[in-house]
């Protein structure tokens, strides 16, 4: 298990949230330069005390080569990895992951949003199964919509 960081993690290069309720949207982009395994952790966006998540979208390249691909994705922070978005397998083949309702899927998500934070944080992407090939370029890419 490896703990990785996205540029918008290592630089801080976080938005400061609107006045009055308004959400904004973090984007956060990791690019894999080696196979990715199991338990491994993208820390992909800063939160900050005080802030409230209210959604997250992923949205990954073909992160699994094998022809039987068993990569799958949790979304979350601190003690909760899963809590945004659970099992989600995006990364057998490339797509899009949400925690919001869309029609009637949740795609992966839990429904644990709205999250208020009292502390800072980040929200990780981890490695709930180990792909079967993994592979070794890629992207992952985040949207984190706060309050």
């Amino acid at each position: 298990m490896a703990t990785f960081t996205s540029g918008a993690v290592d630089g801080n290069s976080a938005f400061k949230n609107f006045p009055q309720g308004n959400v904004g949207c973090r984007t956060a982009e990791y690019t894999v330069t080696a196979a990715l395994a199991g338990s491994d952790i993208i820390q992909m966006c800063d939160v900050f005390a005080g802030e409230t998540v209210v959604g997250v979208m992923l949205t990954t390249t073909d992160l699994d080569t094998n022809g039987s691909p068993a990569i799958v994705l949790d979304v979350g922070y601190g003690g909760a990895a899963n809590s945004l978005i659970d099992g989600s397998t995006i990364g057998q083949a490339g797509g899009t992951a949400s925690s919001f309702a869309i029609g009637n899927a949740t795609h992966g998500s839990s429904a644990s949003a709205p999250v208020n934070f009292t502390s800072d944080d980040t929200i990780d992407v981890t490695v709930a199964t180990a792909p079967g090939t993994g592979a070794t370029s890629g992207t992952v890419t985040m949207y984190l919509f706060v309050i």
